[in-house]
């Protein structure tokens, strides 16, 4: 029964073992990704009227203007319309630079949590530029429409090093499609959501699970290990030797008494007759 029970407890703390290996390297998956996400391009602070960073100096006072009235006519509709100049963008290729801009957005938290924004990038020293929008306006922004809308407003002024005229006209098409769309049932913001107090660590409780419940599975199945342990051990104690019973002690007397039988004898003698007691 021991032995048993010792293979049951040995199969028990494998299982739980190996389930907590699993789930410490998916941990250090988990943090290396992090690391990893954390040491990629840098991401800039936002401007001090957060709308632009002109990082390459490239947008006149008039243009900085119509990019901040803009945003405050579209601020009753949650679309956010924001303008990045940079001498080089920090990746190369489209898609990597439109990963960036997306990066960059979440960081910002343009167009708030629906992502309903749009940034507009440019790199002066490589003379390209880039659209991206959020999720929330991702349906009406497309790539095409992005695409049409890059070559149609800002290319002919960029390719002639007009930079400032064709982030004007680029922001006043852009304000046009997002005050259209907004317009639509499809388009209006859903209602904000409460958020969650500080302090409740309800963001790390997933992780926090994962650590802690595997550690409590093992402190309950050494706990009830021991406890069986126990009782067997004193099941043992009381069954392992035959009971020995002693038969309770008596004053009484047992004697078996015979009636005695009188034998006369066939001969004559003066004397008394033998008796013989069987």
């Amino acid at each position: 029964m021991e032995r048993s029970a010792r293979l049951r407890f040995s199969k028990i703390f494998s299982l739980l073992f190996v389930t907590f290996l699993f789930l410490l390297s998916s941990l250090y998956c988990g943090a290396a990704n992090t690391a990893r996400a954390e040491s990629g391009p840098a991401i800039p602070e936002p401007g001090a009227d957060f709308y632009y960073s002109d990082g390459a100096n490239v947008l006149s006072g008039e243009t900085r203007s119509l990019i901040l009235t803009k945003n405050a006519a579209l601020s009753s509709r949650s679309v956010q319309l924001v303008v990045i100049t940079m001498d080089t963008l920090p990746v190369t290729g489209y898609t990597q630079r439109v990963e960036y801009l997306h990066s960059v957005m979440k960081s910002w938290q343009v167009g708030g949590a629906e992502g309903r924004g749009l940034i507009l990038a440019l790199s002066i020293s490589d003379e390209d530029y880039v659209a991206a929008a959020g999720d929330g306006l991702q349906s009406h922004f497309t790539t095409d429409l992005l695409k049409s809308m890059l070559d149609a407003q800002l290319e002919p002024d960029f390719a002639a090093r007009a930079y400032d005229a064709g982030v004007s006209k680029f922001i006043t098409e852009a304000a046009a499609e997002a005050e259209a769309f907004a317009s639509t049932p499809e388009g209006q913001p859903a209602l904000a959501e409460p958020e969650p107090e500080e302090g409740n660590g309800l963001a790390s409780l997933p992780w926090g699970l994962m650590i802690s419940l595997p550690a409590a599975a093992v402190c309950i199945a050494i706990f009830a290990f021991s406890r069986r342990r126990r009782r067997y051990a004193s099941r043992r104690r009381v069954h392992r030797y035959a009971p020995l019973v002693t038969p309770p002690r008596t004053t009484v007397l047992h004697r078996e008494s015979r009636t005695p039988m009188i034998v006369k004898s066939s001969q004559r003698s003066e004397g008394p007759s033998r008796i013989r007691k069987l």
